[in-house]
């Protein structure tokens, strides 16, 4: 959609100025057929400057510019995702029995281990701010990481659980969330008919093992439980994800040519009809609920659901911002990502965009149809 493609170019622009950073991407696609609408990679670059032989100083400085305008980072671009990674682990969480949908957590901004070998030391994983009692809904739109730690990961001591409904305390384990991980399509390529495809890096306590001479360790499922440590995909296999969520559960795989016909990748709907719905509203409460992080967008003139993320990279010294989610709800035509790289204020520098772009997509190509 060349119009759109502009729109959404002009506008990471703006908000990367905005900002004074440099790099950030744009995805949307056809979640019902896989049909790339937009890809926007910045910083670009002037395609003539490779067949014109009086531009040899551009080509020079493209060649050795830091911020590598010649990688294409939705495709190739390896990223730890953050929170827009939690809708798996619930649906792995739901599925497995670990938790059912009304068992609640209560995250007082924190969740303290003792040490095993020193029981008078504790090992804190942070919440990012104290969220009361929450649900797999509510913690999926409020963003709640200690839902998430104990989810993933189980705690030793299950005092924290279990308001109501059942909450297995030994978690899903990384083993079997390494499985889920490959079942909704990380750590293998989408197929998109372009090349350098980038297909991540999965985690496995062998690996991890081998690699550090350390072994594999509570608090490392704690991280990849919500999006963080070495886990790492790229934008198309996340967008294809969430896009997949709001299809209830067939992924398409992406093309940009028209020639290439759609091909269903994966159908996942039967196996996870029970655990899709619960998801599906925690995306949505996420939007429309004043506690989820993307209420920003609830006044949009067509319902959506998303997930924001915040990932900290480079030993914590960088934060990459995320959204992705996909509208209308009951019938999806659109799903976008916005990624901002080495963002100042987390996932808020992504929902502008993010909110701008799905205004534009309504009010251009939906409205006339008169699409909710």
């Amino acid at each position: 959609d060349a119009d759109f493609q502009r729109y959404l170019y002009r506008r990471i622009v703006a908000q990367l100025d905005q900002l004074g950073l440099k790099t950030g991407v744009g995805i949307a696609l056809d979640p019902q057929t896989g049909a790339i609408l937009a890809l926007v990679n910045i910083p670009s670059f002037d395609t003539r400057v490779f067949i014109d032989r009086k531009r040899n100083e551009e080509r020079i400085a493209l060649l050795r510019d830091e911020h590598e305008p010649l990688f294409n980072r939705g495709v190739s671009g390896l990223y730890s995702p953050g929170s827009v990674m939690k809708p798996l682990l619930a649906l792995a969480a739901l599925h497995e029995g670990v938790v059912t949908p009304d068992a609640e957590v209560f995250s007082s901004g924190l969740l303290e281990i003792p040490n095993p070998y020193y029981p008078e030391e504790s090992s804190r994983f942070l919440d990012w701010r104290a969220h009361g009692w929450v649900d797999a809904r509510a913690a999926l739109a409020a963003s709640s990481n200690v839902y998430f730690y104990a989810a993933g990961g189980g705690v030793p001591y299950p005092a924290i659980l279990e308001r109501r409904g059942a909450f297995d305390s030994n978690g899903v384990g990384i083993k079997r969330l390494n499985g889920y991980w490959r079942m909704f399509g990380f750590g293998a390529e989408t197929g998109i008919d372009l090349d350098a495809e980038g297909i991540g890096f999965l985690p496995d306590p062998r690996e991890k093992e081998i690699r550090t001479g350390t072994p594999w360790r509570l608090g490392d499922t704690y991280n990849v439980s919500i999006g963080q440590g070495d886990l790492l995909v790229t934008p198309f296999q996340l967008l294809n994800f969430i896009a997949s969520i709001g299809m209830s559960g067939r992924m398409y795989r992406p093309y940009l040519f028209a020639e290439r016909p759609s091909m269903l990748l994966r159908d996942y709907a039967k196996e996870f009809q029970a655990e899709i719905p619960v998801v599906q509203q925690g995306l949505r409460d996420a939007v429309e609920k004043p506690y989820g992080t993307a209420y920003s967008l609830s006044d949009l003139p067509m319902s959506v659901a998303g997930k924001t993320g915040s990932a900290q990279v480079r030993g914590n010294t960088r934060v990459n911002a995320f959204f992705a989610g996909y509208a209308p709800v009951d019938t999806p035509q659109i799903a976008l990502l916005i990624l901002i790289e080495n963002a100042r204020e987390g996932s808020l520098n992504a929902l502008p965009v993010a909110e701008d772009a799905l205004r534009w997509y309504y009010e251009k190509r939906l409205s006339r149809g008169g699409a909710r």
